[in-house]
Parts: C-alpha cells; structure tokens; sequence
C-alpha cells in the first residue's frame, strides 16, 4: 500500500481551505500575537481572526492536541464555537484531528494517566458527541479509574497497619518457691509420701502392613483444552490516507512504518502501535493516525492485525 504525498497533503490543505489570508491578521505583530498560550477565559472570548491564527501556528508547530488550553484542537473547536454558519475549513481540520486525539487517549490510559485521559475524552467529545471509539474509552477510563482507587485504599491500608505499634505478649510467671512455703502454716503436718507405683509398660504397637495401591487403578485423567480456530484477516471496508509530515515532504524524505493494532467486533480498529519504521521518528505518528480510521468487516470476536502504512513522494519535476 502506497500513499503518494498528493493524498496525505490533501487533507492538510483542506483543513486550511477555509483559512484564507483574507481573514487572517496580516504583519509580524498577529504572528507575534499567536504564539503565547491563552488563559481558557481569554479564548473563550476571543475573535474569529485571532482564534484562526492561533489554530494555524498550532497546526504548523504539531501542537495538535497539547498543551491544554494551546492546542490546534481546543483553537478549531472554540473557532467553530463562533461561526454562525458551518466553516468546511474548519471542520476537515477537526475531522483529521481527531484520529490524533483518539490515539493520545489510548497511550494516556494505557501509561494510568488517567487526568489525562479525561481531558483528551472530553476533547474527542466536542469534536464528535458521536464518536464510535467513545463508548469504549469511556469505559476503559472508568475501569482504570475503578483500579486505581482500590489501589490507593489497599496502600492507605498499608500505610496505617505500619503506624500502629503491636503490644508486646504478656507471659505469665510462677510465683517463687519461697512466697508459696510461707503460706503453709508451721504447724500444719506433712502430707504422707504416697505408695510408689509399679509402671506397666506399654504395649507394643502392632505392625502396620503398608497399604499398597491397587494394581489396576487407572492414571488421572488429562483434561485437553481445545483452543478456538484463529479467525482469518477481516476485509478493509474503508481506507485511509495518513497525512505526509511537512518536515519529511520539504526534505523529500520518504519512509514506511509497520502498524499493529486490534479489529474490535464492530470493524473499529483500536490499540494501534508502531511495530518499526524507517526512518524512525518521522512518519510514526502520521501512520497511527492513519490506522485508527481504518474500517472492517465486522468480526465474531476481536482480531489482531498488522500493516505497512509506505510514505512516497512522486517525481521530483526539477530533477
């Protein structure tokens, strides 16, 4: 599979169709402006222009989802916040975000960054109330969150069994000899010594005659697990073309990288991973992003899969 860098930069450049420079701040001073993050009170009230430039520095500088409150992300959404009408720029910007956001929540709640997660589920939630992937991160965090807790109430456990000092044992002493001599009166008689007693030895134990197992008594039985038959590759439904790297376009720099991920029932891919790439470094996140649109035939069960997401520029035509 071969993607050309007509088909990655398409994207971008539709995500940029509806920033034309006519409404964007022109002069040093507006890209001045873009670079400095914004208090969440301040881009809530802040124009359609400025919020444009913002997005667009963003984008450039691949802080597509972080840091909180300084993110093409949160930019592009606030921006869509204040269009009267639909902004089809806008919008393919979102749309090719999002894969970015959904792979971000799977590495968050897979490293227990579980604040993280949230916030990044609550961005994937603005972008798309009605995101496949949704429900199961939702669940996941929940789950996550769940463990976590029992963790911390077993060390709290812990903590407190270790700060309470254990009671030494109290043993019992005999009084001594002398106090129980004194509470016999003088002229109290001596007890008698009684008639020594003859001792009966014991009897002999009786031989016991070892018990031997019965000769034909059959060896346990070994119970055999049948492991179900594996479930061949599912068909691609949909493709989809990752975005070209900016930095590896204007070097002409191309590359592959090898995907892993799981087809859930439903066809969605998720746990998308790099397995290797070449160069490394470059294309990875373009490729996993990519992957994470991908779509199945639906499944009885989930299946692990594997792809060569290849990065190719056409011709040079200068030669």
């Amino acid at each position: 599979m071969r993607f050309v860098a007509a088909a990655g930069a398409g994207l971008l450049v539709l995500a940029l169709a509806g920033c034309d420079g006519a409404r964007a701040p022109a002069g040093q001073e507006a890209m001045a402006a873009a670079e400095a993050p914004l208090p969440e009170p301040v881009l809530e009230k802040m124009e359609a222009q400025p919020l444009r430039a913002r997005a667009e520095a963003a984008l450039r500088e691949q802080r597509l989802h972080t840091p909180a409150g300084d993110n093409a992300v949160e930019y592009y959404l606030a921006l869509r916040e204040r269009e009267r009408e639909p902004d089809a720029g806008v919008a393919a910007a979102l749309a090719e975000l999002q894969p970015y956001v959904l792979i971000a929540t799977e590495q968050a709640l897979g490293q227990q960054q579980l604040d993280e997660a949230r916030r990044l589920i609550g961005l994937l939630a603005r972008m798309d109330v009605h995101a496949p992937a949704l429900p199961r991160l939702r669940e996941s965090l929940r789950v996550a969150q769940e463990r976590a807790d029992r963790d911390e109430g077993a060390r709290s456990v812990d903590a407190t069994r270790a700060a309470t000092p254990v009671p030494a044992p109290v043993s019992a002493t005999p009084a001594p000899s002398a106090a129980v001599a004194s509470t016999v009166p003088p002229s109290a008689p001596l007890p008698a010594p009684a008639a020594p007693v003859a001792a009966t030895p014991a009897p002999a134990p009786e031989p016991v005659a070892p018990k031997n197992p019965p000769q034909d008594a059959a060896p346990p039985a070994v119970a055999a697990r049948v492991e179900p038959a594996p479930i061949a590759m599912p068909r691609l439904l949909r493709d989809a073309a990752p975005r070209y790297p900016l930095a590896a376009r204007n070097r002409r720099i191309e590359g592959r990288v090898q995907v892993a991920f799981t087809i859930q029932p439903d066809g969605s891919v998720s746990d998308v991973r790099s397995v290797s790439a070449q160069p490394e470094g470059l294309f990875e996140q373009a490729a996993l992003a990519a992957a994470a649109r991908w779509q199945f035939e639906a499944t009885p069960r989930r299946v692990s899969g594997m792809r060569t997401v290849t990065f190719s520029l056409p011709p040079d035509p200068n030669g």
